[in-house]
């Protein structure tokens, strides 16, 4: 491994062949420190933090994927039916989060810390029609595999015409909504906001944040808004 020149001025002082040079001094992170220095470098050091502070902040804009919520119905028509109960106009599928926070003022949920944990039992106990439960729902079994019955015949490429046609059907067929796979739905809408901040503030004021900060079960979501879909 190459030595540095500190390393080697440091291993030369050591066997006698010449004095240690003094290292140079870091720059300093005390903001004091800036009193030592002249209005020309004050400015300089200003403006590299601010940019600093700015590149920081395009970053986290541009990494942070948390600043939308999908609601999940059960039910084809439950979509149409929460957009007009909050009398709400949606881009496709797309609703621009002030426009959200507009349509549920009025509906802030304000709960001590008992009530929010009860709040998140009884989000917890879903209520399907067969008193579907979490545990239920993170048990529940997968879609069929639409591979299953596709046999090898040993020819490359009849099995790969199999598999593709298998494939193709199973990508054609009506699509199958199961109520206790209710995050799996076609049936969604998805709120966008600002920012990560505008979101959560979202979620605490409407007591939303008991079923979740991404996905969220929409018919859930409509009674705690006190919605009749």
């Amino acid at each position: 491994m190459p030595l540095s020149d500190a390393a080697r001025r440091l291993l030369a002082a050591r066997s006698g062949r010449l004095e240690p040079e003094p290292d140079e001094p870091l720059p300093s992170d005390d903001p004091d420190a800036d009193e030592n220095v002249d209005a020309e470098e004050l400015a300089r050091r200003k403006g590299f933090r601010e940019r600093a502070a700015r590149e920081d902040e395009r970053f986290r804009l541009a990494t942070d994927s948390e600043f939308w919520l999908c609601f999940c119905f059960r039910h084809p028509d439950d979509p149409a039916k929460f957009l007009k109960a909050l009398d709400l106009q949606a881009e496709g599928r797309f609703i621009p989060g002030p426009k959200l926070v507009a349509a549920t003022q009025g509906r802030t949920i304000v709960r001590k810390a008992k009530d929010r944990a009860r709040a998140m039992l009884a989000a917890q106990a879903l209520g399907g029609r067969n008193g579907e439960s979490i545990a239920d729902r993170m048990t529940a079994q997968p879609f069929p595999d639409p591979l299953a019955n596709v046999k090898p015949t040993g020819s490359l490429q009849g099995d790969a015409a199999a598999e593709l046609d298998a494939l193709q059907a199973a990508f054609m067929a009506p699509p199958r909504h199961d109520p206790s796979r209710i995050h799996d739905s076609p049936h969604w809408l998805v709120a966008y906001f600002a920012s990560r901040e505008e979101k959560e503030a979202f979620l605490g004021t409407t007591g939303l944040d008991v079923l979740g900060d991404k996905y969220l079960d929409g018919n859930q979501a409509a009674r705690t808004l006190h919605l009749t879909l």
